[in-house]
């Protein structure tokens, strides 16, 4: 099999710059045309910028489209104009509808970070690390009208380290997701079969991450809290709040002494580590923190400026 496929990718965030890396170097599958999602204003100044599938894309010389509405009758008709073999997603961020779908020879297959049925849904990276859990996954499945419920072509679980956070966890995935793209995409062209149904019996499903998800109880305890912590580390960041400023807490460390201060309280500081809180049931060792306003650092050098306390608290509001 050497015929260049017309692969056309759909991706917009970091999570997909693997993917597309990995199609642009096989050459055989590298897209005739990219689809993302339009410039949204970002930081400080609010201009429109790209997204990083866009300025890849642009850097090899691919055309792009970013439809505000993908499902449009008017880019149908520049989608089917292409004639792709396969539309392959990673993270677009929009629905494709039947006729999408259908605008490809094969279909539109999509790329996702769990281990489905398990965690169908926005967020699968952040919930699957809230909630505890030592295995995840990539899967690849045909997409169809219900969210992420598609036959399943390739699954693979993958094992999370310990102290692991959603940002090490969601480019690691990333990247082993790319390579098992590339895979799936020259066994199945080589060969095309028919995906597996999922079970439904067993989906689960996660929602999109809000602000409120952030705020850190310090009632629950340490195994919790830590969990909460990974999920959200580094961005958006579990957070507290410590006279009334906003704090990120961005790596914590359970320790099995108990004191007999309130959840929530500045147990002691340890030098050149950070500072410890008291939880429902242990205490936690504060490692690494974002103060409002300011760059990522150290638990330590934040009590060099901020001068801790034992006794003083952290809250759940300003």
């Amino acid at each position: 099999m050497n015929d260049l496929k017309r692969i056309i990718f759909l991706g917009s965030p970091e999570f997909a710059i693997p993917s597309l890396t990995k199609l642009i170097e096989s050459e055989q599958f590298k897209p005739l045309a990219v689809i993302t999602q339009p410039d949204r204003p970002s930081g400080r100044s609010k201009c429109p910028q790209p997204t990083p599938v866009k300025v890849m894309a642009l850097e090899h010389k691919i055309p792009v489209y970013q439809p505000e509405d993908i499902n449009s009758d008017d880019f149908l008709n520049i989608l089917q104009s292409l004639r792709p073999d396969l539309l392959v997603t990673v993270a677009y961020g929009q629905k494709l509808k039947k006729a999408m779908r259908n605008s490809a020879v094969f279909g539109a297959v999509n790329l996702h970070p769990s281990l489905l049925p398990e965690l169908r849904g926005a967020a699968p990276i952040p919930f699957t690390l809230w909630q505890g859990s030592i295995q995840t996954g990539i899967t690849i499945f045909k997409l169809v009208s219900r969210m992420d419920a598609g036959p399943i072509y390739f699954s693979k679980p993958l094992f999370i380290f310990p102290d692991e956070n959603a940002t090490f966890l969601t480019d690691r995935l990333a990247r082993i997701g790319a390579q098992f793209l590339l895979q799936f995409l020259t066994d199945f062209f080589d060969n095309p079969w028919e995906p597996i149904p999922q079970d439904e019996g067993k989906a689960t499903y996660c929602r999109k991450l809000d602000k409120e998800d952030g705020i850190i109880d310090w009632n629950q305890p340490a195994k919790e809290i830590q969990n909460h912590i990974r999920a959200l580390s580094v961005s958006p960041g579990a957070y507290t709040f410590f006279r009334g400023l906003q704090l990120k807490i961005l790596a914590a460390e359970i320790r099995e002494r108990n004191s007999s201060l309130p959840p929530g309280s500045i147990v002691s500081v340890l030098k050149n580590m950070g500072f410890i809180v008291q939880t429902a049931d242990k205490e936690l060792l504060i490692m690494h923190v974002q103060p409002s306003g300011k760059k990522e650092m150290s638990a330590w050098a934040f009590h060099l400026g901020a001068k801790l306390e034992t006794g003083e608290r952290l809250e759940q509001n300003a």
